[in-house]
């Protein structure tokens, strides 16, 4: 027992001082020579069960043995409790000392005997001291009842306590590690705060294995619930993996699980570094949006699916010169023919014909206007603002000019084709998202961009993508700044996964591509 750790109270009915106990004496003959030995004056009995408290109290076990009539047994037990009862102090009252008559060899002295938990709690119980005479010296006459009167040899008390701290799981249930998903881990920490409840103790008689015989008191641990982070352990991996092999460009990927919106990975490689850009760094989306500009031509009458739309190497729309890549032509193909090739005169003539609000009004539908506040992160969906001119809706119609999108955004995009809503994006499961959901996408709608998403994997221009099974998605080349930069996009979904990839400066949708089928093939 550490003494620094412990306040040791010893209180009598009006005793007298504590006696030392004299070991010897030696004294001289009146002729100088020493005498014989002396014997020990004899200590009063109470005297002795003070000495035994007082060294109890003060945490010398091997002094409050001595006193005893077994003293290896009693300075083993005494040690070992002492030892098992941090933070624990002791009180003993003692009653009236004996008045013990001539050539008794027996006496006893009653006590009331309090241990003091931490935080104050009172353990209490009264007790009798019994004194033996032992080679003519009162000896306490040891037993574990001395501590507690339901001790018995063989046993001791101990005083442990129960954390009660909550932790952040996954959507598997395994607590979270502390390098899991850096990019957001260090805000979702921040917005659950502390897990600390308060810490369970109790007090009890224990084996020499340290195994509960009795409880005595007791207070159960109050945990706070532990919080569950929707990511997947798996997906996370493949999502990071993906992103990791793309040398020398920022990449990000965001996935989320249409069905209930719970975001399943968020990865970005050490090119994009620390900020959660995957989640609010707006870029322009490229061809990607051709998903926007397909929904727009749909509910505004424009157009359907199998509508024949002329697709030219190049076209001169309003004051805009738009060219293909690789300047490549089709003809006169249906609507969901030049989704697939990922024609860009074809979308920006449909962009040039609608109204200012069309695409904003459509972009509503994926979440793009939706202002979703999401407990443990930051987002951003994107902005999509109206095109007053011709030339403006040219450019939106492909995602260029003023459009902007984030990573996230554009997984909500995905997971709005596949789900035929928006999900309300989730990530701690115990604290909702603020926001609600847009509108659902119009009838037939939701359908036929699934099926144009699919000729883009098995006959356009994300066909490496096929030997990942049922995908469906839409690439996307994005100039940016003065034109001669791009950013790599695809986005897409399959089965109950969403997600977008995007690839800072990628040049092309070629290597966004190519990292999808890195994450594809290891989920």
């Amino acid at each position: 027992m550490n003494k620094r750790s412990k306040r040791w109270v010893l209180a009598t009915g009006g005793a007298a001082a504590v006696a030392v106990i004299v070991a010897g004496v030696v004294v001289l003959s009146s002729g100088g020579g020493p005498a014989a030995e002396k014997k020990p004056e004899r200590v009063a009995p109470g005297v002795v069960a003070q000495q035994f408290f007082t060294a109890v109290m003060s945490g010398q076990a091997g002094q409050a043995a001595a006193v005893t009539d077994a003293a290896g047994a009693a300075g083993a037990a005494l040690a070992r409790t002492q030892q098992a009862v941090p933070g624990v102090s002791f009180h003993a009252q003692l009653g009236r000392l004996p008045q013990v008559a001539e050539g008794a060899t027996t006496a006893g002295v009653d006590a009331d005997v309090t241990w003091t938990l931490p935080g104050g709690v009172p353990v209490k119980y009264a007790t009798k001291v019994e004194l033996r005479l032992v080679d003519d010296q009162w000896r306490v006459h040891w037993s574990p009842s001395l501590l507690h009167p339901q001790l018995v040899e063989g046993q001791s008390l101990a005083y442990t306590t129960t954390s009660a701290e909550g932790s952040l799981v996954d959507r598997t249930g395994r607590v979270v590690p502390a390098d899991f998903a850096p990019v957001v881990m260090g805000s979702v920490r921040q917005a659950a705060g502390s897990l600390n409840g308060t810490p369970g103790w109790r007090f009890a008689i224990v084996d020499q294995a340290g195994a509960p015989v009795t409880v005595l008191q007791e207070q159960k641990a109050q945990a706070v619930k532990s919080l569950t982070v929707t990511l997947d352990p798996k997906t996370q991996a493949a999502a990071q993996a993906a992103v990791d092999q793309v040398a020398g460009e920022a990449a990000m990927l965001v996935a989320i699980q249409p069905s209930t919106g719970e975001i399943l990975a968020v990865a970005q490689n050490a090119t994009a570094g620390h900020d959660p850009l995957a989640l609010y760094g707006r870029y322009e989306p490229g061809s990607t949006f051709k998903i926007v500009t397909a929904t727009a031509a749909m509910t505004s009458g424009l157009a359907t699916a199998d509508t024949p739309v002329p697709c030219p190497g190049k076209a001169t729309i309003g004051t805009r010169q738009i060219t293909n890549d690789d300047s490549f032509e089709l003809g006169t193909v249906p609507l969901h023919r030049a989704f697939a090739a990922s024609c860009n005169t074809s979308f920006s003539q449909l962009a040039a014909d609608m109204s200012p609000t069309a695409l904003p009004e459509a972009a509503a539908y994926f979440g793009l206007a939706s202002d979703f506040t999401v407990p443990g992160i930051t987002t951003n969906t994107g902005k999509i603002p109206p095109a007053d001119s011709v030339p403006a809706r040219v450019e939106a119609g492909i995602g260029q000019g003023r459009m902007q999108a984030t990573p996230f955004g554009m997984a909500l995009v995905a997971a709005t084709v596949a789900n035929g809503r928006t999900p309300v994006p989730q990530l701690i499961r115990e604290m909702p998202t603020e926001g609600a959901a847009p509108t659902a996408l119009p009838g037939g709608v939701a359908g036929a961009l699934r099926s144009m998403m699919g000729e883009v994997v098995t006959g356009g221009t994300a066909r490496e993508l096929a030997r990942y099974g049922a995908v469906r998605g839409k690439t996307g080349t994005a100039q940016f700044g003065d034109g001669t930069r791009s950013h790599g996009w695809f986005v897409g979904y399959r089965g109950d996964l969403a997600f977008s990839v995007l690839v800072v400066n990628g040049g092309s949708s070629k290597v966004a591509v190519a990292a999808t089928g890195t994450f594809l093939g290891a989920l």
